[in-house]
């Protein structure tokens, strides 16, 4: 420990004089618990005594209690930056027991400001810099990052630490060569570091299609049995084999504080949307425990204006994901439209995920205001949201902006509510209200927003310009019929698999065509003829094909005659570009809206009859295509024509319903009702 032995307190204090002195003689005797009560009773007679509150967390530090031992020793520096010079004091150890105890409580705000006030008093230290590097990284603040790096000491370029972070810049940016090289040296450094091993896998997972990203997974798992990153990344690769049930059990894995963190919760919740064997209570006590706790709706201090004009609605989400392209954009731009923009002012808030790559906003887009937000950080996201002043803010895309969660909870707009590619909501006090459609929703109470049906549908739908004339039905020219599945490969899981299996034995010559991205990789395929056999698939009547750009997907389909779909997560997208091409689909009615695209696309294309109740009632619905090819082709020669007709495929009949709703939300909130209380729109 320091030496005590410092000035006496100035201005002269006889009374604290002699309590200076008594407890420097105690801590020169050993007995600290002694010195800390008397230096205590120093700095309550003189808060300003350095030196008093440098031994106070001396005393503590030395005890165990890191964080509080730093407060007391950051309050000394503060009074007296030359304290920072002191031989012998143990300052950047007690700034990274501090920090590590900070990370290890989850006290994501305590571990930036420690790492800024370690490299502020520590500059030369390259765990200082480190500890820096990550808290920047967790901001999502890129720039910042790269301009601590570029300041590393020499002796840096051989830190694990900061050659991960070097690693995870790189990653963020989408720079993969430079991501893996940086993390290979901070393994050569540092070889049981757990975290750089998570982020090798993570690397390969994205970067090349998860060829070893496995080994990197299990090395990070055996050096750290706990490593969160490296158990989501496992699950992950589960769930792109199709085996939704391993992957759940693995996300469940991780203890609940984390996994219901913004961070995770959209992937924890994804993956247990997928899996066959989740039951609606574990969801359920998921969605109840979702972190922050913060920013429920509350009445209004004031009163309100019920119909403002305009109403200020401001979208956020992740807007170059292709979903957000093809099922919202146009409807928005139809905001802009000459009989509503005195209405209704829309604005649109791009941002991006923290680990990823940043993107621009997709070019284009007419009429209405695009602000890109300039780091991923929560606060950056709120303040953009602010300076707009929204009546109603729509969160488009939560399962990739864990950001968004922390900013909604700061409540930046009056009703707040969620419409995008979901699985049926969040649990987050923050969201009002779910946008959604009554063919969507099986059960209100299995939602932890208040469901808001839309008339026209829960998407908007933009038809491929360039798609070719569906053709008639393929069976008219091969004698035979032939099924489609058009899912990604996370969707496709056993019991499926098992399914189909039971409908081609029953429809013999009848052939099925399997397409996924994910099949490009030779192991891929290998794993589901594997998988398929297993299932009593017979694989000389399956063909598999991997990804294909927009005009190969168009082509492919119109090799099929009848799509199969997936559950529990049904095809969105995928069946409304099957629907325009004239190919019905096959699906299964589940609990929940990610189990119900299909279902509402189905219902409002006039097919409730493709729809079924029961996986039996699915196998007997497909057989029965083989016997009814004249319903087929009258199908396909007209499919298409039906679904142009529809509002969902209208830009401003869509855009106009979501006006609606919205005025309808403000109105509630107006009267002190919480949004989508007021009976519109409710199931």
């Amino acid at each position: 420990m320091v030496e005590p032995n410092a000035p006496a307190p100035t201005p002269v204090d006889s009374a604290a004089r002699a309590l200076f002195s008594r407890a420097v003689t105690a801590l020169q005797a050993g007995r600290h618990d002694e010195a800390e009560a008397v230096f205590a009773r120093v700095v309550e007679r003189l808060p300003a005594h350095a030196n008093s509150w440098r031994n106070l967390g001396l005393i503590r530090h030395a005890r165990g209690e890191t964080r509080d031992g730093w407060r007391c020793l950051r309050r000394a520096l503060l009074l007296d930056p030359a304290i920072a010079e002191t031989p012998g004091l143990p300052l950047s150890r007690v700034c990274a027991d501090a920090h590590r105890t900070a990370q290890h409580a989850g006290l994501t705000a305590n571990v930036d400001a420690i790492a800024r006030d370690w490299l502020r008093w520590c500059p030369n230290d390259s765990a200082a810099l480190g500890a820096a590097v990550m808290a920047a990284l967790a901001a999502g603040a890129l720039d910042q990052t790269a301009a601590l790096l570029a300041n590393r000491p020499t002796e840096g370029d051989r830190d694990p630490t900061l050659n991960h972070g070097r690693a995870l810049l790189a990653l963020a940016r989408g720079q993969a060569t430079t991501a893996r090289r940086a993390a290979r040296a901070a393994l050569c450094a540092a070889p049981g570091y757990a975290a750089a091993w998570t982020t090798l896998g993570t690397v390969a997972t994205r970067h090349q299609d998860g060829e070893d990203a496995e080994p990197a997974f299990r090395r990070a798992l055996h050096l750290d049995p706990a490593n969160t990153g490296a158990v989501m990344g496992l699950a992950a690769l589960r769930l792109s084999e199709g085996d939704a049930d391993a992957a759940a059990a693995l996300v469940l894995r991780v203890p609940p504080t984390l996994r219901r963190s913004p961070a995770l919760i959209g992937d924890v919740l994804s993956i247990l949307h997928h899996a066959p064997g989740i039951t609606t209570d574990r969801i359920a006590a998921e969605h109840a425990g979702v972190e922050p706790r913060a920013g429920a709706w509350t009445p209004a201090a004031t009163p309100q204006d019920p119909a403002p004009a305009p109403l200020r609605v401001v979208y956020v989400g992740d807007l170059g994901r292709p979903q957000v392209a093809a099922l919202a954009l146009p409807a928005i731009e139809a905001h802009a439209r000459p009989n509503a923009s005195a209405r209704i002012a829309a604005h649109l808030v791009h941002a991006t995920p923290a680990d990823h790559a940043p993107t621009p906003p997709p070019s284009g887009i007419v009429g209405v205001p695009v602000h890109t937000v300039p780091t991923a950080s929560p606060q950056a996201l709120l303040e953009t949201i602010r300076t707009l002043s929204p009546h109603v803010l729509v969160l488009l895309t939560p399962t990739t902006l864990p950001q968004a969660l922390e900013a909604l909870a700061e409540r930046p707009a009056p009703v707040q509510v969620l419409w995008g590619d979901v699985f049926g909501g969040l649990g987050l006090p923050a969201l009002d209200a779910l946008l959604t459609d009554a063919a969507h929703v099986a059960d209100p109470t299995l939602l932890p927003e208040r469901p808001v049906c839309l008339p026209h549908g829960a998407y908007f739908f933009q038809p491929p310009p360039d798609a070719p004339d569906p053709g008639p039905p393929p069976m008219r020219t091969r004698g035979h019929l032939t099924f489609g599945s058009f899912n990604r490969m996370d969707k496709i899981n056993d019991p499926l698999l098992a399914r189909w299996g039971r409908v081609l034995a029953a429809c013999p010559g009848a052939r099925l065509v399997v397409q996924a991205r994910a099949l490009d990789r030779a192991a891929v395929r290998a794993a589901l003829r594997a998988r398929m056999t297993r299932a009593g698939l017979d694989i000389d009547r399956v063909s598999l094909e991997g990804g294909r750009d927009r005009a190969g997907m168009m082509a492919l389909y119109a090799t099929v005659d009848v799509a199969l779909d997936s559950d529990p997560w049904s095809g969105g997208l995928t069946v409304l570009e099957l629907l325009w091409m004239g190919v019905p689909t096959i699906t299964l009615a589940g609990r929940y809206p990610n189990g119900r695209h299909a279902v509402s696309h189905l219902t409002r294309a006039g097919l409730a009859d493709w729809i079924a109740t029961t996986p039996e009632d699915y196998v007997t619905r497909a057989i029965m295509m083989d016997r009814q090819r004249d319903a087929l082709t009258d199908i396909r020669a007209h499919l298409r024509d039906r679904l142009r007709g529809l509002p969902l495929c209208d830009p401003a009949a869509y855009a106009a319903q979501l006006e609606d709703a919205f005025r309808a939300l403000w109105a509630d909130h107006a009267a002190g009702r919480p949004p989508g209380s007021g009976g519109a729109g409710q199931t």
